[in-house]
């Protein structure tokens, strides 16, 4: 588990995408990536055909629209997914590419804005189905590593060129935006009490020892946001987004996915029989805005909606779509 910013910064590294020839959207200083031309392939699972001009010299930041998609407008606050691929600027070698490897997601929030402008201002206002070229300098985000690893995965990545000058972009990101998602919310308690009341919330149920069983509704669809029910409400200070928490855990896949089968689980602290502690930024999506405001002493069902968790594809290697977590908040700094 990352904090939120880092893994804004390795995705958008990830993300940016693209840019041509035709004068499509630019943001930011887009001159290097005039020459860029891209050829899609005949399938949507194999990588462009990408030329353009070597050596590209690129000393700021910039990001373009080569080809523009004929799909929906993509608006701030929404959920982007994409595939991409990575070019050394030096001589256009190929670094590598996630085509094979399933769609990426990108949150298009405030955290991108501020880190990546040039990103976000690209993808906001461009449409679904859009090839995008982006090009930053390592120091701009003090990289020290290649945004795309040879094998397509994002979990790694290969050194960048010792060639390469630390104020000089030394791989050009192309990006083909396949989708955009409104970004799942937090639900009010209403919302909960409404779900909890038609069946439509996993149940819980307590051994002698304490240790909780999760069961997931048959029949019913997850919520279509990040459901929080408080099962037994603690007396003690309230957790923020920044908190460091000791907590006892449990958690389980609501359907079948690619690592693991529906109510089975997946991570428990109870097993270990040691209670986990870490920051809340330091987690996933689903577990920081879930907990936020809870009170120490609280155990709490959390119904976490795959983009606020591992995503959907299972490229993370986590358990996949929306996953269920029964926490006990033991302490909290």
């Amino acid at each position: 588990m990352r904090k939120l910013l880092a893994l804004l910064l390795a995705s958008a590294m990830l993300l940016l995408a693209g840019c041509s020839a035709s004068g499509g959207k630019s943001v930011g200083d887009a001159a290097p990536l005039a020459s860029v031309k891209i050829t899609p392939a005949d399938d949507d699972n194999t990588a462009p055909t990408v030329t353009f001009d070597t050596p590209m010299t690129a000393t700021a930041a910039g990001a373009k629209v080569v080809i523009e998609g004929d799909g929906a407008e993509i608006a701030a606050g929404q959920n982007v997914t994409y595939k991409l691929a990575g070019y050394k600027t030096s001589d256009g070698t190929v670094l590598g590419d996630t085509f094979s490897a399933g769609d990426q997601t990108l949150s298009l929030v405030d955290e991108l804005k501020e880190a990546d402008p040039e990103i976000y201002g690209i993808l906001v206002g461009s449409k679904v189905g859009s090839w995008i070229a982006y090009v930053r300098p390592s120091t701009a985000t003090d990289a020290t590593e290649s945004a795309v690893p040879e094998d397509g995965s994002t979990e790694s990545a290969a050194p960048q060129s010792e060639s390469a000058a630390p104020d000089t972009a030394s791989e050009v990101l192309i990006l083909k935006v396949t989708g955009a998602q409104d970004a799942p919310r937090l639900l009010g308690q209403d919302e909960v009490k409404q779900l909890d009341e038609a069946g439509a919330l996993p149940g819980v149920e307590f051994g002698k020892d304490g240790t909780p069983t999760i069961s997931i509704p048959e029949g019913k669809e997850p919520p279509n946001g990040l459901a929080v029910k408080v099962l037994k409400e603690g007396d003690g200070e309230a957790l923020t987004a920044d908190s460091t928490v000791t907590v006892d855990y449990v958690g389980v896949q609501w359907a079948d996915g690619a690592n693991h089968k529906a109510g089975e689980v997946f991570d428990s602290s109870y097993e270990t029989g040691q209670p986990a502690t870490f920051g809340l930024g330091q987690v996933i999506t689903g577990w920081t805005k879930g907990l936020a405001g809870q009170k120490v002493g609280s155990t709490v069902l959390l119904t976490i909606p795959a983009s606020m968790a591992y995503g959907d594809d299972g490229s993370t290697g986590g358990p996949t779509g929306t996953l269920v977590f029964v926490v006990d908040i033991k302490s909290a700094e």
